[in-house]
């Protein structure tokens, strides 16, 4: 292997092979990612009443959900799948999640579906689920960046100033010869930045739907800012599908979060707690009604 000018641009995206099969790098962080986030969000869920077979239960439904919409994400605006003679090495391409090539945008909707169908079953209410479970996709996200790092994806504008082409300011592309904004690491610190904020906003307010808007503002902002650095580095460039979906999503989010909590304040209703945050005695909890219990198990 020939060595590039930085340790940035030596990065193998194959970790392993097994047979003839390789193993990427990409597949196996964003697995260990979702990992992350499956763990935080029992965590986050344990005092409220949900336990871990509830949320092996939820990730087993979601996950592939969420992959497929990923996916499908991806691969519908990128005519260069669908050739016109498309034939079974075509298909196979189209369903390479492991190469990488996933769209967050389509994945977490039809993650939120997953879940839904699970609320849907275990009739437990799909806002309060997700005010502990959406917020922990965003930390998962930031995670899953570093799958990309490894397939050399997710830069910005060339950077020629020898004295910014150091890490994390800049990543090295091989394939490109040359440094570009290392795109991938500034969302990464963004998504865990406002992941952390959202944990601090929910210890004090009790607000159903709160988990599910702040995450639909806060990586709808995020995508909106990074998106005018993934096309060429102008900050003044036309905006992209995108970047105009992410913005109004962005938008959209805080304009019902805000209205919600006006309204909810003008009819006097409680929905901040200051110091020590809200009491477990005022927190939503997922009564075991929607499991069988262990009598009924054994009979």
């Amino acid at each position: 292997m020939l060595l590039s000018a930085h340790w940035t641009g030596n990065v193998r995206p194959v970790a392993f092979t097994i047979g003839n099969v390789e193993i990427a790098w990409y597949g196996i962080i964003i697995t260990l990612a979702m990992l992350t986030g499956l763990v935080v969000a029992m965590l986050r869920g344990r005092k409220q009443g949900l336990v871990v077979d509830d949320f092996v239960e939820i990730f087993l439904i979601a996950i592939p959900f969420a992959i497929i919409g990923a996916r499908i994400g991806y691969v519908m605006v990128r005519p260069e799948y669908f050739p016109a003679d498309f034939g079974w090495d075509d298909f196979v391409n189209v369903i390479a999640i492991w190469d990488g090539g996933l769209t967050i945008m389509t994945g977490v909707p039809f993650g939120i579906l997953g879940g839904a169908i699970w609320c849907r079953i275990r009739k437990v209410n799909l806002l309060d689920l997700a005010d502990i479970v959406v917020p922990v996709i965003l930390l998962s996200q930031g995670l899953g960046r570093w799958g990309n790092f490894c397939n050399q994806e997710i830069f910005g504008a060339e950077i020629t100033d020898p004295a910014l082409q150091w890490f994390p300011m800049a990543v090295y592309i091989a394939r490109l010869g040359g440094f570009y904004q290392a795109l991938f690491f500034y969302e990464m610190v963004l998504d865990i930045a406002f992941f952390a904020a959202m944990m601090i906003i929910q210890k004090h307010l009790k607000l159903r739907g709160s988990g599910l808007l702040m995450y639909a503002f806060s990586y709808g902002l995020i995508r909106f800012i990074m998106e005018f650095f993934r096309d060429d580095g102008d900050i003044y460039a036309v905006f992209n599908y995108t970047q105009l979906i992410s913005g109004l999503v962005a938008l959209a989010a805080a304009v019902i979060l805000i209205v919600v909590i006006v309204r909810k304040v003008k009819k006097g209703e409680k929905i901040w707690y200051g110091k020590g945050g809200i009491p477990d005695s005022e927190r939503v909890k997922f009564a075991p009604y929607h499991r069988p219990s262990k009598k009924a198990e054994n009979k």
